[in-house]
């Protein structure tokens, strides 16, 4: 379970932009993970002669995942109580790992830090080294979550370290497995060489296991290399990584499959519904769109009975990709409709779960200085009016002109669907002094061999480069770049902009579907990164953003 969630977390990262959710989804994916954690193992008795110090542990968690925490922790602080009177640490471990628990769920990160120092000192004392090696994985992620990430990886560090001291040698190689790739989100975004370092030594780690072993039953060694396969296969898909290899994604993502095969019966439902999700963002990717809608209906059907709201999200959106790749507008329009009353589902629930955090700190800052943040307010409110005031003349000064600018492009496209032909600029600028000296001849050639550049629509590559160009146009960078400067009166990047830019007005303006996705898909549609940057390219180009466009268009329709 542990494992499970954890990956859930690099899953999101990956494929995620929004920065602020991703905390939230982490932030909510740790609190499940300490699940894992509180689960005390009925086989053995904590205490000898005082089995109701388990029987209260067990009643206390099984009352914590109804979601009666008070109850919960009333119960986990009995036991704590009783576990201390006759003595029994292995007892009161138990017991204080779930008030540890209790803490992080109510946010209060803080507390189950500093209760976090008892297990530790349980555990040392007991020479516990996989309750040590998974308590600072907890520790890491609560040091995340308050924003102390240098903390964070020194706990993941030390996580690390317990790990490699685990005597069984077939659970220390799971540990340690477990830790690397628990370390794999964390440099996500930070280091890409370091986050596939993480993942090829859990892998290294879980292959030691051996399939026989009576510590880590098959199936956990299973759906463990299951899962590292399977984000080595996301890693090496992703277009932000500069050592992307589909081939490489894809060996890894058969290799997976393969394991899957081995126990098909007993592989946990969560890590098969990742897989097929995963599966079918890749063949999304490579545009075989049959493969991606298989491994889409496949996930799905999985996901019916076992409720993951975020996997169900991604996959109706691939889906509705996968659809009008085949030229299914009905169906894609189906998928793409249920995407939206999902994902505005989510947002909402999300929005309550942000609450509480931020209620908290509120509350606490009230106690520390209510009256200097009332005056505060006071002096901001009176700001914000005079600002305020000043914004509205001016929006409605700039209204007018964006919608001038939007009538006006509406009419050039208009007229040049009419025409049904787009002159290319050809003319040179005089203005213009060349800085090196090309030939007519090699000038007439490469102006043509731009005209099929922009024909093919090969401006939307993610990977598109100025040194990439003039090597598939046969050129030199220098050449290419001179002619684009005099010819198209750009320099390179704004030349592309423009072009993809125009691509996706017109596909907004020719296809209503396209008006119905969300700004993320229309910046990767066209060859942007991120959303950001097509938001800004598309402003500067036509004076106004793709929303506004988008809005507009959907109120003439």
């Amino acid at each position: 379970m542990a494992k499970k969630l954890l990956l859930r977390i690099s899953r999101f990262v990956w494929w995620g932009s929004n920065q602020f959710f991703q905390r939230l989804y982490t932030t909510f994916i740790s609190l499940l993970f300490f699940l894992s954690f509180s689960i005390v193992n009925g086989a053995s008795i904590s205490c000898p002669g005082n089995e109701n110090i388990d029987q209260l542990i067990d009643q206390g968690t099984a009352l914590n995942n109804n979601g009666k925490s008070k109850e919960a922790l009333a119960l986990f602080q009995k036991a704590n109580d009783l576990a201390k009177a006759v003595g029994c640490e292995k007892g009161e471990l138990n017991a204080t790992k779930n008030i540890m628990l209790i803490y992080s769920q109510d946010y209060d990160y803080k507390k189950a830090l500093e209760i976090s120092n008892r297990v530790r000192e349980l555990a040392v004392s007991q020479k516990d080294y996989k309750t040590l090696s998974i308590l600072y994985n907890k520790r890491a992620i609560l040091h995340e979550n308050l924003g102390l990430y240098d903390v964070s990886l020194k706990e993941y560090e030390t996580a690390l370290k317990y790990a490699k001291l685990i005597p069984e040698i077939n659970q220390r190689y799971y540990q340690t497995s477990l830790v690397y790739y628990n370390m794999a989100p964390y440099y996500q975004g930070r280091s890409d060489e370091k986050a596939l370092y993480s993942l090829e030594k859990s892998r290294e780690e879980i292959l030691k296991v051996s399939d026989k072993s009576k510590d880590v039953p098959l199936e956990e060694k299973i759906d463990m290399l299951i899962s590292v396969n399977m984000n080595l296969g996301i890693h090496y898909r992703d277009g932000r990584n500069k050592g992307r290899d589909v081939k490489l994604s894809e060996f890894y993502f058969m290799e997976a499959l393969k394991q899957l095969d081995i126990i098909k019966g007993e592989v946990n439902p969560e890590t098969k519904i990742d897989l097929y999700q995963a599966l079918q963002e890749f063949y999304q990717m490579k545009k075989d769109y049959q493969k991606a809608i298989e491994y889409g209906e496949n996930m799905l059907a999985l996901e019916k009975s076992n409720s993951m709201p975020y996997n169900r999200r991604v996959g109706y959106m691939v889906l509705a990709k996968s659809y009008l790749g085949l030229g299914d507008s009905p169906t894609s329009q189906k998928y793409l409709d249920l995407f939206s009353k999902l994902n505005d589902s989510i947002n909402s629930i999300e929005k309550e779960a942000v609450e509480v955090p931020v209620k908290k700190i509120i509350s606490e800052t009230k106690i520390n200085g209510e009256k200097k943040i009332n005056r505060i307010v006071i002096i901001s409110v009176v700001i914000l009016s005079l600002i305020t005031g000043g914004m509205l003349i001016y929006r409605r000064r700039s209204n007018k002109i964006i919608h001038e600018k939007y009538k006006d492009l509406i009419e050039k496209i208009s007229q040049e669907k009419k025409e049904n032909k787009i002159e290319p600029i050809v003319e040179r600028n005089n203005e213009i002094k060349s800085s090196i000296t090309i030939t007519d001849e090699t000038v007439k050639g490469l102006l043509l061999k731009l005209e099929k550049f922009e024909a093919s629509e090969k401006y939307l590559r993610k990977d598109l480069s100025l040194t990439w160009m003039a090597n598939s146009l046969t050129t030199n960078p220098k050449y290419l770049s001179e002619v684009i400067k005099i010819y198209k009166n750009h320099n390179f990047t704004s030349y592309i902009n423009e072009l993809r830019i125009n691509y996706i007005i017109k596909m907004l303006y020719a296809n209503p579907i396209y008006r119905e996705y969300k700004i993320a898909y229309l910046a990767e549609e066209c060859g942007y990164t991120t959303p950001r940057v097509f938001v800004n390219a598309f402003k500067k180009e036509k004076g106004f953003t793709p929303s506004y466009f988008v809005e507009q268009l959907k109120t003439s329709a």
